[in-house]
């Protein structure tokens, strides 16, 4: 309100007061118990009470915070209509008590007292709008009981009003004296009453508007502040002190809608407790998101709970959640700008989103280019397995993995490799449906976990097995989840492919193929780390050295065909006899050598008779007829005592052969140890 407009309201009011006192008694209400209310003032006392009025007016319009001027003001009205005392009690923002608030001269026992709203004089100004005059108040029927008990005897009081509406009566008193109130005091506080209530309007207005001011720049300052946030668990945060700098704000929560599977879910919170602070997801969300509105909840006078929905274009993306442990009231502006974080606050965690996703595939990028770098130097199955697993558990949630291959074109799937809470029925039935249906899939529910993502390996455009993930919480895996599985089982089915290539190159290159047991270069690589080994351990080698008798009269009366079957037939029958750790290899032609680990020349000559009656026992079938053969053998044994060399051995032994040969064929022959002679078997 500008100076004139001041000076206006002034001027009314006092012509508006003269009018009461000479015209209108009945309403200003003067109760007079003596004298009869006429004063006469000495000049003195007139000029004393201008510039006490004029101290008070400059008060007044200089005062930028009711707080600070209320006990100068209070004096100075106590002491313009020579009062003992004086007090403003204000109405209560629940509009139904009045505050002892402030006072000047008041006993300290009336101090902070709140009136009930009742009949009292006080309630009565307030209600009816209008001042009063009250000599003689101790036995007045509305005198209040704590103003009777400290002797209070007059009262002046009249309506202080603020935007149009009572806020509180500004009151008088003397106390312990019989001296009255006039008119003149009640009109010069009628004045005052009016001057303090547009001030008290005019700092209102003005705090108002240095709150908003201080809002708006909070609101400002926490909007730059959350956008430049890329981190979704500090963005969270952030989120919730802008809110709680705008309004009372207990405990906090922010609940968002997932992009995968659609459902809400609180992805951070304030309170320990979320559920005794009233942040469940309830229906008062469910309401909130499908309405698209905010609401706002009073729980019986006790809390109050603030559900505000979060906006990117038509899409909502969640809802944020304030509580507080008391009734509020929240303004058209509080809840404008709580739209408006609840905007920034969108746009923020998409942007957050996009980063975290941008980020999150650069390094599946990443670890992927390192498995596939990996996997390409293993040739090893097993190695190769367990490279698959860690790359796995370095891209998405997994409590269970398996790996499952088809067993041929046409053959079902089977597990190979198993870690984890993956190792069930179920989980090997889903992994062979998305290998026989070609497509990865993904499912929720308890088949055989809270989650699972299997993703097919394709090698060109054919599907050679699956990689099965489980976790146990739901909804754990996403669309692009899958996608880097895929990705890491193309490079599996690779180095898969590439191992069982190098299995079947290294077999071409040690096994011979004609009769599937060691060729002659593997034969003596193997026999020579197990001739060290016994060295090392000073046990026993037993070397053997075998040839099939009459081996050309076969090939010159069956063929070279029937030659190669009744080979591999003896190679066969030879392996069935010995020991998992016996080696055996195709010497050269029709000669095959064995070496028995840990075997004496007794044993030796045992099994070397076994192996002969193999052979002999039952004739060889082919597809020229059965042919029936015999086998000559020779043994000779290493002993640690005995400092030779492996050729050495091995050249013993084919001596032993050559003597059993010599002595009729299907024989067998040992060189014995320590003596340098040949013995029957």
């Amino acid at each position: 309100m500008t100076q004139a407009g001041h000076s206006e309201t002034r001027q009314s009011a006092d012509a508006l007061l003269q009018a009461r006192a000479v015209n209108s008694a009945a309403h200003i209400r003067v109760v007079a118990d003596t004298g009869d209310g006429v004063e006469h003032k000495s000049v003195a006392q007139t000029l004393k009470r201008e510039r006490q009025l004029n101290l008070l007016t400059q008060l007044l319009h200089s005062a930028h915070d009711i707080e600070s001027i209320m006990p100068e003001l209070m004096r100075l009205v106590v002491d313009l209509v020579e009062a003992d005392a004086g007090a403003l009690p204000l109405i209560t923002p629940d509009g139904e008590k009045l505050e002892f608030r402030y006072t000047f001269g008041v006993p300290e026992a009336l101090q902070g007292l709140h009136l009930p709203r009742s009949s009292s004089l006080a309630w009565k100004i307030i209600d009816e709008r209008l001042p009063a005059l009250v000599n003689g108040y101790h036995r007045s029927e509305r005198a209040l009981r704590e103003l009777v008990e400290h002797d209070v005897r007059a009262v002046v009081g009249v309506p202080v009003v603020a935007d149009g509406r009572p806020i509180g009566v500004l009151a008088v008193y003397r106390i312990g004296r019989d001296e009255p109130f006039t008119v003149h005091d009640l009109n010069i506080l009628t004045v005052i009453g009016r001057q303090i209530g547009l001030t008290i309007e005019r700092l209102r207005h003005y705090q108002a508007a240095i709150q908003e001011a201080e809002r708006r720049a909070a609101l400002f300052n926490a909007s730059q502040q959350i956008g430049a946030i890329l981190d979704l668990p500090h963005l969270y945060r952030a989120i919730h002190q802008a809110v709680a700098s705008l309004i009372p704000c207990d405990s906090f929560a922010l609940s968002l809608v997932d992009p995968g599977s659609e459902r809400l879910n609180t992805v951070y919170s304030s309170s320990d407790q979320p559920d005794q602070d009233n942040h469940t997801l309830d229906d008062a969300v469910a309401q909130a998101i499908a309405g698209g509105q905010s609401l706002c909840i009073t729980g019986g006078g006790r809390d109050t709970r603030l559900l505000i929905v979060m906006r990117r274009g038509d899409r909502i993306l969640g809802v944020m959640s304030v509580h507080v442990r008391a009734t509020c009231v929240y303004s058209a502006s509080d809840l404008e700008m709580l739209d408006q974080v609840a905007t920034t606050a969108a746009i923020a965690i998409e942007n957050a989103r996009l980063f975290e996703d941008a980020r999150r595939e650069a390094d599946v990028r990443t670890r992927l280019y390192e498995a596939s770098q990996r996997l390409g130097t293993l040739f090893d199955l097993n190695q190769i397995y367990d490279e698959i697993y860690r790359a796995t558990i370095s891209l998405v949630p997994c409590d269970g993995f398996l790996i499952a291959l088809k067993m041929g074109e046409q053959g079902p799937a089977g597990v190979i490799y198993c870690v984890g809470r993956a190792y069930s029925k179920a989980c090997a039935d889903l992994a062979n449906r998305a290998i026989t249906n070609r497509e990865s899939l993904r499912c929720d529910h308890d088949e055989c976990g809270s989650s699972v993502l299997v993703a097919v390996m394709r090698r060109g455009g054919r599907v050679i097995g699956a990689i099965l993930v489980r976790a146990s919480r739901p909804y754990a895996y996403t669309d692009a989840d899958c996608s880097a599985l895929e990705l890491l089982g193309a490079t599996a089915a690779i180095a898969i492919n590439n191992a069982h290539l190098f299995a079947e190159a290294r077999r071409h290159a040690t096994i011979d193929e004609l009769t599937g047991v060691w060729n002659r270069r593997t034969f003596f690589e193997n026999v020579r780390r197990e001739f060290q080994r016994s060295q090392r351990t000073l046990h026993p080698l037993a070397i053997l050295m075998i040839d099939v008798d009459h081996f050309k009269s076969v090939n010159d009366t069956y063929g070279h065909a029937a030659g190669d079957q009744v080979l591999r037939g003896v190679a066969e029958r030879c392996r069935n006899q010995l020991r998992v750790i016996d080696i055996i290899g195709r010497y050269g032609g029709e000669e095959f050598a064995v070496a028995l680990p840990e075997t004496d020349i007794h044993a030796a000559g045992q099994i070397a008779e076994r192996l002969r009656i193999a052979v002999e026992r039952a004739p060889f079938v082919t597809d020229y007829g059965s042919i029936s053969l015999t086998i000559s053998v020779g043994a000779a044994v290493y002993h640690p005592d005995d400092h030779v060399t492996l050729d050495a051995v091995i050249d013993r032994a084919d001596r032993a052969l050559y003597i059993a040969k010599r002595s009729g064929r299907n024989s067998v022959r040992v060189w014995s140890y320590p003596a340098t002679t040949v013995t029957d078997g």
